[in-house]
């Protein structure tokens, strides 16, 4: 039966997709290629006159798999995902004639997609692009940050104690002997020396130790509930051997530094250009911690409170946008919603919606959406799910849910491969597991006799899966290299098995009922549309596109 093509669908259905989906719907990030294509765009398929692109095809793939995985794709069935693309664009276009590509719930997830966008790509020109860190930025951090202080520590409670140490200090008092009679300091059993690097300290510890010399003792430093006293033993340069390591951490932070202050200087520069009026004694009015009767004058007040060039923030708008849990004052709040504006104002300016690759993504995100609202509104409808149909699905599927079976396993694990084979041949003559397991194995289950519990086939190493099913209970496996390591197994017995009773696992039979009904649903939907579609597959670009991905 042929499908109408007008389909009407309650804008609040649309609202509640959007809100289900937006998880899904969040995966779409920016990659090449769309259904819109150039000439230089290979076509793999064409779906009522609207094309399936290698690029397309290319994504599905991303999608599906790590990127990582795509030079070896050699094994995917690539006609199974072109095929999948034709299914997927049939719901689109379906979506679209229906109308809802127009809605403008729709419209409005659309252009919050455009913006947030926009606002990366915006970051990343002004702020990502413009920074970066030089050799000597790089060394002179890992100089200061990484220098290392061997100090002398006291801790102890109170302002009264500490005071009274550096008196006795002062008279030439030894200061491990101090620090033996009145720390609390871990490092008072070390002869109260511990050493610090630059960047671990404290600050109120590191600007206290930092104007020591050598043999110089600070003051009282109160540092949380506690108060310390540190002696400067003697400073140590930065270790030439730790700088590689430290790299990375390193041209992270001062990357993290450098693009906070040039989006300082940029957010600076954006409000400079901006016409920005505050309506200060408003804004003193308002009080975001009042009575309900309060909170309900000021979210119907739509009296302007902020106005920066044409976009108007009223009183209801900033008292509706204020967190539950707020930290911030009322100036703070409206600094943050100046900032974002302008921000979001230089980003749409600069129409990035109109790049190649922005349109392609902005369209892929759209059809996701559409595909995914359309199903939720015309196919979930459809699926039926009652007590007799669990307990059909349930019957037709015990296997499925099975307790994993559970093996009881012991181990001996020695580090070559000698010692396990005469461990195999004594076990072979007779040896009992336990008693060579306490005297040989040097594994965590030694004391125990080699008992490491009760394991499924996921839990054991892989290179063991296999020796399962072909030892007896009771009896000793062959030796098993596991990295460096020689281990030799045996099965005491195993439970589980069983087939789990339908009330334990309902939800997990609900879920995959529904998954079938869906499946099913689906197919017979997307034959009815293929029907009256027009759909041509060009095989030969598909297999040239094998050939590319094999190699």
């Amino acid at each position: 039966m042929a499908i109408k093509k007008s389909i009407v669908i309650s804008q609040q259905s649309v609202v509640n997709s959007i809100l289900l989906l937006a998880a899904c719907c969040l995966l779409v990030t920016v990659f090449s290629g769309c259904a819109t294509f150039s000439e230089r765009e290979t076509v793999l398929a064409v779906v009522d006159g609207t094309p399936i692109t290698e690029e397309d095809l290319t994504y599905a793939l991303t999608i599906a798999h790590r990127r990582e995985d795509l030079s070896s794709a050699g094994t995917l069935d690539i006609r199974q995902y072109v095929d999948k693309l034709v299914d997927d664009r049939l719901i689109m276009n379906e979506a679209r004639t229906a109308g809802i590509d127009q809605y403008p719930d729709v419209r409005q997830a659309v252009e919050a997609y455009i913006l947030r966008e926009s606002v990366v790509k915006l970051h990343s020109e002004e702020i990502v692009r413009k920074v970066s860190v030089t050799a000597q930025e790089f060394e002179e951090f890992y100089r200061k940050n990484y220098e290392r202080f061997v100090l002398g520590i006291i801790e102890t409670d109170s302002e009264e104690k500490a005071q009274t140490i550096l008196n006795e200090l002062e008279h030439e008092s030894d200061f491990a002997e101090s620090a033996k009679k009145y720390s609390t300091h871990p490092s008072q059993q070390k002869g109260a020396e511990t050493i610090l690097e630059y960047q671990s300290m404290s600050p109120l510890l590191r600007d206290a130790v930092s104007v020591l010399k050598p043999g110089e003792t600070s003051d009282a430093i109160k540092i949380g509930d506690k108060y310390y006293i540190a002696r400067l033993v003697r400073r140590e340069e930065a270790p030439i051997q730790e700088c590689e390591r430290a790299r990375k951490r390193i041209e992270k932070a001062l990357r993290e530094q450098k693009e906070k202050k040039r989006s300082d200087e940029y957010l600076a520069y954006l409000r400079g250009k901006a016409n920005v009026t505050i309506n200060h004694e408003l804004l003193a009015e308002v009080n975001l911690n009042g009575s309900e009767e309060e909170r309900k004058k000021w979210l119907e007040d739509r009296t302007p409170l902020v106005t920066m060039n044409e976009t108007v923030l009223t009183v209801s708008d900033f008292f509706s946008s204020v967190p539950l849990k707020n930290r911030k004052s009322k100036e703070q709040l409206v600094e943050s919603w100046i900032e974002r504006k302008l921000v979001d104002q230089e980003a749409l300016s600069r129409h990035y919606e109109n790049d190649p690759d922005m349109k392609r993504s902005i369209r892929r995100y759209e059809d996701q959406l559409l595909k995914d609202i359309f199903i939720k509104r015309i196919i979930f409808p459809q699926i039926k799910i009652t007590e007799q149909t669990l307990k059909d699905y349930y019957s037709q599927h015990k296997d499925d849910f099975r307790k994993p079976v559970c093996y009881k396993i012991q181990q001996i694990t020695v580090k070559n491969r000698e010692e396990a084979e005469e461990i195999v041949k004594s076990l072979s003559g007779g040896a009992d597991f336990s008693w060579l397991a306490k005297r040989k194995s040097v594994g965590p289950y030694a004391d125990k006799g080699g008992d490491a519990g009760c394991q499924t086939k996921k839990e054991l190493p892989e290179q063991a899966r296999d020796l399962l099913g072909t030892l007896r209970t009771g009896e000793a496996s062959p030796v098993v290299q596991l990295d460096q390591m020689y281990r030799v197994f045996m099965i005491r017995g195993q439970e589980g098995g069983m087939v789990e009773e339908l009330e334990k696992v309902k939800e997990a039979v609900t879920r995959a009922c529904f998954s079938e009904q869906l499946d099913t649903l689906m197919e017979k939907y997307v034959n009815q549309l293929k029907a009256d579609a027009r759909i041509h597959i060009y095989s030969d670009e598909i297999s040239a596109f094998e050939k590319k991905v094999k190699t």
